[in-house]
């Protein structure tokens, strides 16, 4: 191993081989720990790895001369350790700046403790990289049942549920289908080492595992793991062609990488085949060539990248606080996100640093990948040891799908993607035959190592609050106390658990605004609103908080307050179609056209939907507002949205309503032939409506036109709704002023028979 000397020296670690195979084992166990208790896996994932990073620490500490001492010197003088100590710092840093210092505790500790893992993985694996195939074994073996568990889940599913359901169960225990194949996808540079390395059966199963995955990974439709994988695929068959001889055995050895996917691809478009849905489970093949910026995640994406820009260029120095992007992208998304919908991170780790950390860390961050990138490069190029060469490539896969995953994703704050990170950049770190010649024998066991266990600590103790937190969120999301009116926990209880940090759910709100909430459903109310006034210092965006406070006030019998709030609801989403079905309602009381005509404006801007019009036209016809001024405001939605049913039966109904009003004013004035006119118009709309039917032939009966009163009261019998015997009472009568007693005898006995009151006089006076 080049100018390695001896283990006296010490520049050689003597870490035992089982050590590091059990860490690597241990760390692979997180994709099979369950989530049923957090509201995200991640959380309990963190804590896990935090924990593990101690124990490893305590145990190198007390054997700390198994550590080749030259990992100090590497260390310190690798750029990349450098540049990432420094992008820690700026994170820290942020903290200053920061609206929401719960936050950047939170994510500053997730990222202290991959630091950590970066640090014990280059401790472990420095001498040890002759160890490689048997790591990559260890994964193709997690690989096998992370990708076996949930296709046998698929294949079970699918039986009995629709194949669209069926598929986006493909999960595994991540919760997303994008992370779940990100997961996946991180793990197939390791299978494809594992085919061109192992013969026998052990090709055979990588073979079979390498099936597995990548059958998972089409199934998902995640279109940065289907990018990945064609970048991955190209580029390590590219370099085993140039390291070996051009002949027929590598054709055949490259060709054993293809087939494998090919077959995946071919099961998997079969199965989308049996699908309905015609966005992302079409075929895997439409999939890719959806990556383009007309596609409606493309587009959402692009949204989110700008809103990372411009908060990047409001605050440029140290950003807006590390984990802030949560909270604070919101107010940016009032005009393009509907109802409660927010993005939490822009899909774009790259942007969200550079928003949340400033423009310099955003750099720092972008560089780590540059560097390591054109350092495996260089070892590629320049190297003359396979070895050396193999685990650069290796580093520069597992680089692209993590890369393209933090392009179009977030696997930043992923345990199952910072695995891999940490091992990126460990193993561009020690893949090198050349070792320092340093004594660091006492800083390391008096100072290093100490501090990296004190370290390890305090992540530990924070891991296990944001646990505590996600537990405590999970069993409020059980409790669903949006939907019901009571669940298990309590407000007070919520306050006495209330966690330090984070103190917003994944969702971005606050604990405190779910405890005002529990306190709502309580009848708390003084409570309730003291809660809302904390929450809306952490996160006053949603406008959930200000329609609570228009509930509360209505319930106090303060409509004027009330009102205000829910317009102050409206105008913090103004796509919220909920808070504009209130606002519009609790206008119409106040008798406030102009405000239904505004918020109309304002919402119709942004959602080209039925609603948009339906809403206030209904709540316009309770007011004083002019009929025909109502029905060009419904043909105005008529016009936006062609055909549309339900706007066109509101029309219908209108135009009812007003040609019965109107029949009504005339018939009441007497004015028969203008009351027969409009009644007409509004039986012309709705030919059923049995009451117009009536009165048409009330009109013609108190005018005296009896025969042609006749078929209308007749019509209106055809329906349901008439049965108080009084419309067969004036068919009898109209039949009697026109001579025909045998009909008019019938009608009074039909009219009797519903017990109308003037029927037995007319019996007994003419039906004897």
């Amino acid at each position: 191993m080049g100018n390695i000397r001896t283990n006296a020296n010490k520049e050689i670690s003597i870490i035992p081989e089982y050590l590091i195979y059990s860490f690597i084992s241990l760390l692979l166990i997180i994709d099979f720990i369950p989530n049923k208790k957090v509201a995200q896996i991640a959380d309990i994932q963190f804590l896990y790895i935090s924990v593990l990073n101690l124990l490893l620490g305590i145990y190198l500490y007390m054997n700390h001369k198994m550590i080749s001492y030259s990992i100090i010197p590497i260390l310190k003088r690798s750029y990349i350790a450098i540049v990432y100590l420094i992008f820690l710092l700026f994170c820290a840093l942020s903290f200053f700046v920061a609206k929401n210092t719960s936050l950047v505790i939170t994510r500053l500790t997730e990222l202290i403790v991959i630091f950590c893992l970066f640090i014990n993985f280059s401790i472990l694996l420095k001498d040890k990289l002759h160890l490689l195939y048997r790591i990559v074994f260890l994964i193709c073996i997690s690989t096998f049942f992370q990708s076996g568990a949930t296709l046998y889940k698929f294949t079970q599913l699918y039986k009995f549920a629709p194949i669209t359901e069926a598929l986006s169960s493909i999960t595994g225990n991540t919760g997303n289908v994008n992370i779940f194949a990100a997961s996946l996808m991180i793990k197939v540079p390791f299978l494809l080492l594992g085919i061109t390395h192992f013969t026998g059966i052990k090709k055979k199963f990588f073979l079979v595992v390498l099936f597995l995955a990548t059958t998972a990974i089409f199934l998902t439709g995640a279109r940065a793991s289907l990018l990945s994988l064609s970048l991955v695929l190209f580029i390590y068959i590219l370099y085993f062609l140039k390291s070996n001889s051009f002949n027929k055995e590598s054709l055949i050895i490259s060709l054993a990488l293809i087939i494998p996917i090919l077959l995946s691809l071919l099961i998997s478009n079969k199965s989308f085949q049996k699908s309905q849905n015609n966005l992302r489970y079409t075929s895997v093949t439409n999939r890719i060539t959806q990556i383009n910026a007309s596609d409606a995640s493309a587009q959402a994406r692009l949204n989110y990248w700008g809103n990372a820009i411009k908060m990047s260029k409001a605050k440029p120095i140290l950003g807006i606080g590390l984990g802030n992007y949560r909270v604070e992208s919101i107010p940016y998304e009032k005009n393009t996100e509907d109802d409660f919908t927010v993005s939490l991170d822009p899909h774009n780790d790259f942007l969200e640093i550079f928003a949340e950390t400033g423009i310099i860390n955003g750099v720092l961050y972008f560089s780590l990948f540059v560097f390591i990138l054109f350092i495996n490069i260089k070892k590629i190029v320049k190297s003359t040891n396979n070895n050396i060469k193999t685990i650069a490539v290796l580093t520069i896969m597992l680089l692209i799908v993590y890369g393209v995953d933090a392009f179009f994703n977030f696997p930043m704050y992923r345990p199952t993607m910072q695995i891999f990170f940490s091992l990126i950049l460990a193993l561009t770190i020690v893949n090198q035959t050349v070792s320092i010649n340093e004594n660091n024998y006492k800083i390391l066991r008096i100072v290093i190592l100490p501090i990296f266990i004190s370290v390890c600590v305090i992540t530990s103790y924070a891991a296990f609050t944001i646990y505590k937190a996600s537990i405590l969120e999970c069993q409020i999301l059980k409790d669903d106390i949006n939907m019901k009116t009571e669940g298990e926990l309590t407000g007070d209880e919520i306050i006495s658990r209330l966690p330090k940090y984070p103190n917003v759910f994944l969702t971005s709100e606050s604990f405190y605004e779910y405890a005002a909430i529990y306190y709502y459903r309580e009848k708390k109310y003084d409570k309730a609103l003291s809660n809302f006034a904390k929450a809306t210092k952490i996160n006053p965006y949603s406008g959930r908080i200000n329609f609570y406070k228009h509930l509360i006030a209505k319930e106090k019998n303060n409509t004027d307050s009330a009102y205000i709030y829910i317009k102050e609801a409206f105008n913090i989403r103004p796509r919220n179609l909920f808070f504009y079905r209130y606002s519009i309602n609790l206008a119409a009381v106040k008798n406030d056209t102009l405000e239904i005509l505004k918020e109309h404006k304002q919402f119709s801007e942004y959602r080209k939907i039925p609603e948009a019009w339906v809403i206030p036209a209904t709540e316009l016809q309770k007011t004083n507002f002019n009929h025909q001024s109502l029905i060009r405001f419904i043909e105005q939605g008529i016009k936006e949205i062609p055909n549309d049913s339900t706007l066109l039966k509101l029309k219908k109904n209108i135009l009812t309503q007003n040609y019965t009003r109107e029949g009504q004013l005339f018939l009441s004035q007497a004015k028969f032939d203008k009351a027969i006119e409009s009644y007409k118009k509004a039986l012309k709309m709705d030919s059923e409506d049995v009451y117009t039917s009536r009165n048409i032939g009330l009109c013609y009966y108190f005018s005296g036109k009896y025969k042609q009163a006749v078929p209308y009261f007749l019509n209106a019998l055809k329906y349901t709704g008439l049965n108080d015997g009084s419309t067969e009472f004036y068919i009898g009568s109209s039949y009697l002023k026109s001579n025909d007693h045998e009909n008019a005898c019938r009608y009074f006995n039909l009219s009797k028979d519903r017990n109308f009151s003037g029927a037995q006089q007319q019996l007994n006076q003419n039906c004897k």
